[in-house]
């Protein structure tokens, strides 16, 4: 399938549309990244109360199969996978739904009648199906991280906002109650002004090789699984999932986790706003390799934004891989698994630290510290924030999901940014207001990925 653009005539993401995507941007700023979007799509009425919503499923198992589980009070009208296995068994659920292997083709059928699509592919097909399905004003309920490149990210926000779509980045934890509180906490001052914040995670995604002579399994259609990246041979044990090893579909460590620890002190600090536009990120690891990700990764962003004048910038670091964070060495003593075991985020106050993971926190070194009042309310569920703001068209304000793009957009952009920093081997300066095209080419090719051309977003 292929669309093209009402001005240009040209397919949208080709060369030409990149191009006058750039410029465009250049010139008008963030507000307008993605100009030939807009004046589309009518505004889609909304079910009767009581009728429910019409869903499209696209990736069935894994991931895909919790999210489906979580969305099956609904009327699962379409399902989509390139695994025909994962098809089968669940056609075999919902045997009223139509079953597609392309996506494309499930985003083409008007007489799926759908309200919304959940997205639970590998993330290098996450912008193709989530732009498609975003045009044709559908509500999108996307894996995270939310895009492969940032390109795509900023992209799939534009899409968003021109469309007035119901969106949803599937960072489970962020409707924890455990993270709510923690954000109540570090806003409240309890720790002070917080300085640093260290994130971990001992996973480590890494060293995807090529399998020279495999065969893919009958059951995947292995061209359709790679989506719009150039076509290449088959990877022994790539899917489900070791996908998030090859820098070609994934991320490593830090595009995995990276929006589930780092979205902690990203809300708290409220770095989704100016206090987050202008950061320098840094990464070290081991020797860059072309096509598998690395063991470990250390990332340091730097905001000089987020603080009053005069005071230093604040920090936030990552280290994955089984890397320890230096302040946990420090406050864990001679036992530090003790802390790097048990949490996965330190913030650092001016008046003492908070050491958090998904369902607990720890405050030390504030004998005197007070437990602010509740002011995020506990969610209803991360998937029933969704559903419940696509029935009522809540794109933004109350009522509409915590994770929507306009949130979930700049987070991956900072996760994203750190693989950038590592893969290009240099500090980048950045500008989250600045368009891509004012960026030098070098870093600028950091940000995209070429697509074959049937496959153009």
């Amino acid at each position: 399938m292929r669309e093209t653009g009402p001005t240009t005539g040209a397919p949208f993401g080709s060369a030409l549309d990149r191009r006058s995507f750039l410029a465009t941007t250049a010139a008008l700023g963030a507000a307008a990244l993605w100009p030939v979007a807009c004046q589309t799509t009518p505004a889609r009425p909304r079910r009767a109360a009581g009728e429910p919503l019409r869903l499209g499923i696209v990736g069935v198992a894994n991931q895909g199969g919790a999210n489906l589980e979580k969305v099956s009070s609904e009327k699962i009208v379409a399902l989509c996978d390139v695994d025909a296995d994962y098809l089968a068994a669940a056609g075999a659920r919902f045997s009223d739904a139509k079953r597609f292997r392309d996506f494309r083709e499930l985003l083409a059928d008007p007489a799926l009648d759908l309200d919304g699509v959940v997205i639970s592919t590998p993330d290098h097909t996450h912008a193709p199906a989530a732009s498609l399905a975003l045009r044709r004003g559908l509500g999108v309920y996307l894996e995270k991280p939310l895009t492969h490149t940032i390109e795509e990210c900023r992209a799939l926000a534009a899409l968003a906002r021109a469309n007035s779509c119901v969106t949803q980045m599937g960072t489970l934890i962020h409707a924890g109650n455990n993270y709510r509180r923690v954000v109540e906490f570090i806003r409240s001052g309890a720790i002070g002004r917080t300085t640093q914040v260290d994130c971990w995670c001992p996973k480590a995604w890494c060293c995807g090789q090529r399998t020279p002579g495999a065969a893919a399994p009958a059951r995947l259609d292995w061209t359709l699984w790679q989506g719009p990246i150039p076509e290449s041979d088959y990877i022994e044990g790539i899917a489900p999932a070791n996908w998030r090893s090859y820098w070609k579909y994934g991320t490593g460590t830090l595009g995995d986790m990276g929006c589930h620890i780092l979205d902690l002190p990203f809300w708290a600090l409220e770095l989704d706003g100016p206090r987050g536009d202008r950061v320098t990120a840094t990464a070290d690891g081991p020797a860059l390799e072309a096509v598998g990700c690395p063991k470990w990764v250390e990332a340091t962003w730097v905001f000089p934004d987020a603080v009053p004048n005069g005071a230093d910038p604040l920090i936030l670091r990552w280290f994955d891989g089984g890397r320890v964070p230096p302040t946990v060495q420090e406050l864990g003593g001679k036992d530090k698994q003790d802390y790097f075991g048990r949490f996965s985020v330190c913030f650092q106050g001016t008046k003492g630290f908070l050491m958090a993971n998904y369902d607990e926190m720890l405050v030390l070194q504030v004998p005197d510290a007070v437990t602010p009042p509740t002011s995020i309310p506990n969610s209803l569920g991360h998937h029933r924030e969704w559903l419940d703001a696509l029935r009522q068209g809540a794109t933004t304000g109350n009522g509409s999901p915590l994770c929507g793009f306009e949130y979930a957009a700049p987070l991956t952009e900072l996760v994203l940014l750190g693989t950038v920093a590592y893969r290009t081997q240099r500090a980048v300066e950045w500008n989250r207001r600045a368009s891509l095209g004012s960026l030098d080419p070098t870093l600028r090719a950091a940000l995209t990925e070429p697509y074959r051309a049937e496959w153009e977003f």
